[in-house]
């Protein structure tokens, strides 16, 4: 008997792991559905009355999508502070919405206070949205609410159940998030090489498909390691010192993520001359196929962390690895042999740093990130006209404005959802803002449609709970993996909670299509004229960033006078700058045609200092391996003096009389370099070429971008 149970415990467990352990979207879809159940059924069993129980369930939204610290202690702070800011906030639109004089004036103070708020840290950002939700929450239901403090006690007893749900979940595993974030880290990680094998071999035509997929990529890799920086520091933050060692084993994850990162995105070679020139192509399959087992053994760890289970090196990697180090022996002399070496030590560590994660954290004193605190925005800093979230505080409080002006004019019922369709939509930029509205509009149009279908299907009470809560679970299982599904099912919940409060739902569709569209229109008009930040301005400082931080990164290498961290620290700005400017690019290419300005040369540096970025990083995977030698020493410095001279040619305070001395000098690197290459000692004097051709071609495209000319 006892066999059979721990049998069946097992196999629970097991199913717990593989459903939701493994799927973080999961296990946060489920606290919600579970705390809205939770709430929902007691209500209608107890008091027959579904306004307490779908305003309860509000509450559970607001807090689920504004919650966002890592540690327990954290998330108390951040629930305790949402909980009483939601009681008040609901009040004050409660005593309030029936004065549209004063109401206008609290919609004025609070949309603007609590969106320029947001901007101070992590932790009030969330907690804002959370509160700006209440808002329009407390509107929505301001007619079915027989007594001012109805809505304000039911939204705080939703967001306390959530908060109990969430804290207690947290207080059982307390580094399940750190290990969520790190996960998602290497799953972007081995999407990322798994995109980059299909470059061995590949044909001119899909290699630019498959570098922008890259860019997308590592856009997502790259702020995720951001994004597990802040979780850390917060952690460290509010961590006590019996802690801090484990704390210190998830920054060690962190430093094999950056270090794997360098060399995921490192280019030994350019693509077309590999593919066109190497004759064994078996050879470059292989390598296709290493990078696909490496990005198989890469989900595999992220999984490990989710999971706590030991990671298991997979045999099949290593085979692969072994195949192909002995097919490369046989292309000992051929013309790319060097570059394919230097290459194959580049997947031969990423196999190491999986197989012993290992790191040279001996070099890194751990300790000092103890010390180190989530960044703060001083509140004075944002009360400035220039700067982007002042802009966005001016815009989002205008949308409201004007939606509860025309909600006024036109004596709409419910037109709090054009408030919600604006607070949703808008976004910082104008491209973002474009895209959401048109997610959130399709959505919209489809989950009304199978919403309808589906009360139809299920006209019961019991059918319309079941609706309410599956709705809710699928909207944020999708909210972080397509905004399209997910605003689909918010629709199916809205019409699930308006079918229970009044047996109305469908009736209230054609509204909420209406409100939807108005509520859009204006979101888009306010970023489209309203302080709107075009890219093209943008572009000309992200590039000098870049290069500035390139040069860094680049200098850290060959000089070797940094401590690890120091080189840790300028590797990963290099790659934040990088992808600035590569989400700059994107964004200006939905941007009106008349402010794509400058758009050729803006491509040409943004895949330049990409390329060059690639390039470097290869250089610095291969730090470690020989010293350079004192030509290799002085060429890399002549590289970084025209790099140097390029920055300040997009800055427009070069002296222009250098320019033709080192467009010469340039020029005569390629003949310099083949002479280098022909010493054997000179192992890394390929990947200098690379370097230098690409520098090269950023000093001849350059004088077309400048600052002034891209103003």
């Amino acid at each position: 008997m006892n066999n059979w149970i721990d049998s069946i415990r097992e196999q629970i467990v097991k199913r717990w792991i593989n459903l939701f352990w493994k799927n973080p979207n999961r296990l946060w879809a489920l606290k919600v559905a579970a705390s809205i159940a939770f709430l929902l059924i007691p209500a209608e069993l107890f008091f027959h009355d579904s306004f307490y129980g779908t305003t309860m369930a509000l509450g559970v939204v607001a807090m689920a999508l504004g919650e966002t610290d890592v540690h327990p202690r954290g998330r108390m702070k951040s629930a305790g502070l949402s909980l009483i800011l939601f009681f008040m906030t609901s009040s004050l639109v409660g005593f309030l919405y029936p004065f549209p004089a004063f109401f206008f004036l609290l919609i004025f103070i609070m949309s603007f206070s609590l969106t320029l708020a947001g901007g101070v840290n992590a932790r009030y950002q969330g907690v804002t949205f959370g509160t700006l939700l209440i808002f329009v929450y407390t509107m929505l239901g301001a007619d079915a609410s027989e007594r001012w403090f109805y809505q304000p006690l039911l939204y705080t007893i939703g967001a306390f159940a959530y908060s109990v749900v969430s804290i207690l979940l947290l207080r059982y595993r307390p580094y399940r998030l750190l290990k969520e974030q790190l996960a998602r880290g290497f799953h972007y990680l081995a999407e990322y090489i798994e995109l980059k094998a299909d470059l061995f071999p590949s044909n001119p035509q899909v290699q630019m498909q498959i570098r922008t997929q890259l860019a997308q990529k590592n856009i997502e890799l790259a702020q995720q390691i951001e994004t597990c920086k802040n979780n850390l520091y917060s952690y460290s933050a509010e961590s006590s010192e019996e802690v801090r060692p484990t704390v210190n084993l998830y920054y060690q994850k962190w430093f094999l993520l950056q270090e794997m990162q360098e060399r995921a995105l490192s280019s030994h070679e350019q693509y077309d001359l590999l593919s066109r020139e190497v004759g064994n192509r078996e050879l470059l399959e292989g390598f296709g196929q290493l990078m696909r087992e490496l990005g198989k053994a890469m989900h595999r760890f992220g999984e490990s962390l989710l999971t706590d289970q030991p990671y298991k090196h997979p045999l099949s990697l290593e085979w692969t690895l072994s195949a192909l180090q002995q097919m490369l022996r046989g292309e000992e002399g051929e013309p790319h042999y060097r570059t394919l070496s230097l290459l194959m030590k580049n997947l031969a560590g990423l196999e190491k740093n999986l197989r012993e994660e290992e790191m040279l954290t001996a070099q890194i004193d751990v300790t000092v990130f103890n010390s180190r605190k989530p960044e703060n925005i001083r509140l004075s800093s944002l009360l400035n006209p220039a700067h982007s979230r002042f802009k966005f505080a001016v815009r989002l409080t205008l949308s409201w404005l004007l939606g509860f002006g025309i909600m006024q004019l036109f004596h709409f019922e419910k037109g709090a959802w054009i408030l919600l369709t604006s607070l949703i939509v808008f976004q910082q930029t104008y491209s973002a803002t474009r895209m959401r509205l048109l997610h959130r509009v399709f959505g919209t149009l489809i989950g009304i449609l199978l919403g309808v279908t589906l009360a139809s299907l299920l006209p019961t009470l019991a059918g319309q709970m079941l609706l309410l809560v599956s709705s809710i679970y699928l909207f944020f299982y999708w909210l972080k993996k397509n905004y399209v599904v997910a605003a689909i099912f918010i629709t199916t919940y809205v019409l699930a909670s308006f079918n229970l409060l009044s047996e109305q739902g469908i009736a209230v569709m054609f509204p909420r299509i209406v409100d939807t569209l108005i509520g859009g229109t204006i979101a888009y008009l306010v970023v489209r004229f309203v302080w709107p930040d075009w890219q093209y301005k943008q572009l000309p400082g992200l590039l000098q960033q870049a290069m500035t931080k390139n040069r860094r990164y680049f200098e850290s290498i060959y000089e070797g006078s940094v401590t690890e961290e120091e080189y840790l620290h300028n590797r990963r700005t290099a790659y934040n700058a990088d992808n600035a400017l590569t989400s700059a690019w994107k964004g200006m290419r939905l941007e009106p045609k008349n402010r794509r300005q400058y758009e050729e040369s803006a491509f040409t540096l943004t895949n330049l200092n990409h390329a060059l970025l690639s390039y470097i990083s290869a250089f610095g995977v291969h730090k470690h391996t020989d010293s350079l030698t004192q030509a290799e020493r002085i060429f890399c410095g002549d590289i970084s003096t025209v790099l140097a001279y390029v920055t300040e040619l997009l800055s427009g305070r070069s002296d222009r009389s250098q320019f033709e001395t080192l467009i010469h000098k340039a020029h005569s690197w390629e003949e310099s370099l083949e002479e280098m290459q022909k010493d054997p000692a000179n192992t890394r004097a390929g990947l200098i070429y690379n370097i230098a051709h690409v520098s090269r071609e950023l000093l001849v495209e350059s004088p077309s971008a400048m600052l002034g000319d891209l103003k």
